[in-house]
């Protein structure tokens, strides 16, 4: 855990010299010692804890509608072969549109409040959910359901203890997959249609020309998918004792 400290502790260490002694323009890059004081500015007002709860609200109610319904397609579409047929299509259309393209459409059907930043997300951090579920399934040995079919399993039991349990690691890289995107989107779809909300933070700042807070919004970003990803690390861990990835 330290080793993975150094990179960052020297990014800002460089990033602090090189305004210092104005390698960088201070006044397009903040030093992180401004960016900080900023923060703190922003967390003794609440503004900085109220849009990342607007946020928060927005990327989590996406991410499990996509969860529940991108996991539950992909096995499906692995299971059953007529659903492939007829969803993979589909999927291969759509998955490379990007969502931001989308978005106009999305305001259209579904207005200008939450529910269109909510199935923005939904739709964008589907995808991954679907497409590494599906993989997981498929990659089950035969075997393993034969063996459950002998024994006198249910549909229930098979899908539980074997489809469910076999395609775990598969679905848990879709997961922390999605929530990157889910993170990315959200940004992104604040700045085009929000007034609240970390994204809508970075995008009035940058209008204001208030550059400390614009890094430092910036930061609390990268700060919460790190965050968030090391959650996703240790929940796996916590589920999967059996698994695990090079990285680890």
């Amino acid at each position: 855990m330290r080793a993975k400290l150094v990179s960052p502790i020297l990014l800002l260490a460089s990033w602090e010299i090189g305004v210092r002694l104005e390698w960088l323009d201070p006044r397009l890059v903040a030093p992180p010692s401004l960016v900080v004081t900023e923060l703190w500015r922003l967390i003794e007002s609440g503004d900085l804890v109220a849009a990342l709860a607007v946020s928060l609200f927005r990327v989590v109610a996406g991410f499990l509608i996509a969860a529940v319904v991108g996991t539950a397609l992909g096995v499906l579409m692995a299971r059953i072969r007529a659903i492939e047929l007829a969803l993979d299509p589909l999927i291969e259309l759509f998955r490379p549109v990007s969502p931001l393209a989308l978005f106009p459409l999305f305001i259209l059907w579904f207005g200008i409040g939450e529910a269109s930043k909510v199935f923005i997300i939904a739709f964008a951090c589907s995808f991954p959910i679907i497409l590494n579920t599906y993989a997981g399934v498929r990659g089950i040995d035969p075997t393993f359901f034969k063996a459950s079919r002998s024994l006198g399993a249910s549909p229930w039991e098979v899908t539980h203890t074997v489809v469910l349990r076999g395609s775990l690691p598969h679905i848990f890289t879709g997961l922390r997959l999605g929530w990157g995107i889910a993170l990315i989107v959200i940004v992104a779809a604040e700045m085009i249609g929000a007034v609240r909300g970390i994204g809508y933070m970075v995008l009035e700042s940058q209008q204001t020309f208030r550059i400390p807070r614009v890094f430092g919004a910036i930061l609390i970003i990268g700060f919460l998918g790190f965050v968030t990803d090391l959650g996703f690390r240790h929940l796996r861990r916590r589920m999967m004792p059996w698994y695990r990835e090079a990285r680890d």
